[in-house]
């Protein structure tokens, strides 16, 4: 006698509502549920320089790219060519809700066989760059010095294959 109602529309609910009321039947109607939006943002981490100090190939000029991880997903840019200093304008953007997000930042020289990591940290044994980014009050953690969202930071690294790097991350 009775059947389920699928996917009702607020519409439809109200008429069967109304008519197991005429028969006699209780019915509470309520309201329909609606989808709460989430506090999306997105994170940008634009590169906007990097500068080779030593040679990232023995027989050849480099072959840079960077690869840029948010929260485990990982993304890579095009690559370019050595050359003293290069101005990419790389982005990778990635949408995440609202908190803090681990990223991690590497420039990688492109090889046939094995990709190099180029150091762009000036820690020991530690080529990469890995941060934090608040979306809600746009800080970004993980250095000596807090940075905020739009502030260009710059790093260098200490050991062989080493570059300076600059870059931009925005919260939006």
């Amino acid at each position: 006698m009775f059947g389920v109602i699928g996917r009702a529309t607020a519409k439809n609910a109200l008429a069967v509502g109304a008519g197991l009321a005429a028969i006699g039947f209780g019915v509470a109607v309520l309201a329909p549920v609606q989808a709460v939006a989430q506090d999306n943002h997105e994170i940008t981490v634009s590169i906007t320089k990097f500068k080779a100090l030593d040679k990232a190939d023995e027989l050849s000029n480099g072959d840079f790219f960077a690869k840029v991880t948010i929260d485990g997903k990982s993304q890579t840019t095009a690559q370019i060519s050595d050359k003293a200093e290069v101005h990419p304008d790389w982005k990778i953007t990635q949408a995440v809700p609202a908190g803090v997000h681990k990223v991690k930042l590497e420039l990688i020289d492109k090889d046939v066989s094995v990709d190099d990591p180029i150091d762009i940290n000036r820690l020991d044994r530690k080529r990469d760059l890995d941060f934090a980014v608040d979306t809600r009050t746009g800080k970004i953690e993980g250095f000596t010095k807090t940075y905020k969202s739009g502030d260009t930071i710059t790093r260098t690294g200490a050991e062989k294959k080493k570059a300076e790097i600059s870059f931009v991350v925005t919260v939006k």
